[in-house]
């Protein structure tokens, strides 16, 4: 159906009167008589009685006129919503983030955006590295924060926003739990409880490589996906465990957190599809370089 001749029948109906209607309309008035005909034959319903004197609805334009101005309300609505979401203003845009993220710059992100872009609707993944990459490739996330993997990402832009050390997780009972620092040569007899590899390989190989650097294979008598799991795990006695030291905005119950030579460091960065078109990706990313380190 044609808006002009929608907006042609409204006008008319309003006006009752087709050189009122042109005017209004800004045309000549045979363009009005030619759009109220061509409207009628599509819907096979006379839509006006007219005379030399007079213009009125006929029933059936009675009923056409009130939904002919839902139609138009709808279609400006539609109209200023895609233009608003060209500029992005306006539309939706799925963060996806390893748990560790929202402890450190991402809240701080993510309410600077919200109050810059309060009409765009924002939902939120949780997930491990590998399946954040993946929700990435599907275009199932727009945007992903997560640890720099060790495989490269030609495909993907980002900033990187944050660099901090490992440190040890210990029983708050354990002989060593007073000490200021740890060698961590000293935790080579303890257990240790790890995660499993498919969660994070980026940080279990770092791990593992800084242990044997040090001169011992971490014996792992315990794995949990999750860190409060894992932190549980250490306070219920299983073992030690190293997290980078954003962990220890966290406290828990039963651990305490002991920084450890040598150390190596942990990045947080955030992860985008190149030539994204999405305008409000853009936005974001402007926000997050804020970030940077």
């Amino acid at each position: 159906m044609d808006f002009k001749g929608v907006r042609t029948f409204v006008a008319l109906a309003e006006h009752l009167h087709f050189g009122h209607a042109a005017q209004h309309l800004r045309v000549a008035q045979p363009h009005v008589s030619r759009r109220i005909k061509q409207l009628e034959e599509e819907l096979d319903a006379v839509l006006f009685y007219r005379d030399k004197r007079n213009v009125r609805l006929t029933a059936a334009g009675e009923v056409f006129l009130v939904e002919a101005k839902k139609l138009l309300r709808d279609a400006d609505v539609a109209k200023e919503r895609a233009r608003e979401s060209a500029r992005g203003r306006r539309g939706n845009l799925t963060v996806s983030m390893i748990s560790s993220a929202m402890l450190g710059a991402l809240p701080d992100i993510l309410g600077e955006f919200h109050r810059s872009h309060p009409d765009v609707s924002l939902s939120f993944r949780e997930l491990n590295s590998v399946a954040l990459l993946d929700a990435l490739s599907r275009a199932e996330a727009d945007v992903g924060f997560m640890h720099p993997p060790i495989r490269s990402l030609g495909t993907y832009e980002h900033v990187a926003l944050e660099r901090e050390p490992l440190i040890a997780v210990l029983q708050h009972t354990h002989p060593l739990a007073r000490r200021n620092r740890l060698s961590l040569i000293e935790l080579a007899t303890e257990p240790w409880v790890m995660f499993p590899r498919d969660n994070g390989a980026t940080i279990y190989d770092l791990i593992i490589s800084l242990c044997q650097k040090a001169g011992f294979s971490p014996r792992i008598v315990q794995e949990a996906g999750s860190v409060p799991a894992r932190l549980g795990l250490v306070a219920a006695g299983f073992g030690v465990h190293l997290v980078h030291k954003t962990w220890e905005t966290m406290p828990y119950p039963g651990i305490v957190y002991i920084p450890i030579e040598p150390t190596a460091m942990i990045g947080l960065t955030c992860y985008w599809r190149k030539a994204d078109p999405n305008p409000i990706l853009k936005l974001f990313i402007d926000i997050v370089r804020k970030y940077k380190i």
